[in-house]
């Protein structure tokens, strides 16, 4: 007796969504399936309509998340935090239905105010300093802190 796989590739036909369309907004696609969550609370406003798709199929990942915003594009700021969390995601606009942009979250060479240090020493968790982590490395995303000099695995970091 021959079984059917449950669920089919959705590569076969392009046209499956797996997640509602949306008419304007951003969709963060390709998120690590654990840190889908995350990003939705990253992301979402109180007044925000977000869809979250979660341990969606994929031929890149095996597994992944998907998070679509309404109404909604993200600032530079905030493309930056979701660089800590989720560097491999590819974001993109919608308008009308249609994607006009698509792209891999941009990796600052910088992040600026975006993370609390890691090193419960740092000047940045004591006193009034904005907290500046160079990119040391991006697969394993590591940053160093440019005040205390020390290198942490983004995981560890916990954003402002």
């Amino acid at each position: 007796m021959s079984l059917e796989p449950l669920d089919p590739p959705t590569s076969s036909n392009p046209r499956v969504r797996q997640v509602e369309a949306i008419l304007h907004g951003t969709v963060i696609d390709h998120i690590p399936g654990h840190m889908t969550l995350k990003v939705a609370n990253l992301l979402a406003r109180e007044n925000d309509q977000v869809s979250i798709g979660m341990n969606l199929r994929s031929a890149r990942m095996g597994r992944k998340g998907v998070v679509k915003i309404s109404g909604r594009e993200l600032d530079a700021r905030t493309l930056s935090r979701l660089a800590l969390i989720a560097p491999s995601a590819s974001v993109s606009i919608i308008r009308d239905t249609k994607v006009v942009q698509k792209f891999i979250v941009p990796m600052p060479k910088l992040f600026e105010d975006i993370a609390r240090c890691a090193n419960p020493n740092c000047v940045t968790n004591h006193e009034r300093w904005t907290s500046r982590m160079e990119v040391i490395n991006a697969d394993p995303l590591t940053v160093c802190c440019i005040y205390c000099e020390r290198n942490f695995p983004a995981t560890e970091l916990v954003l402002l």
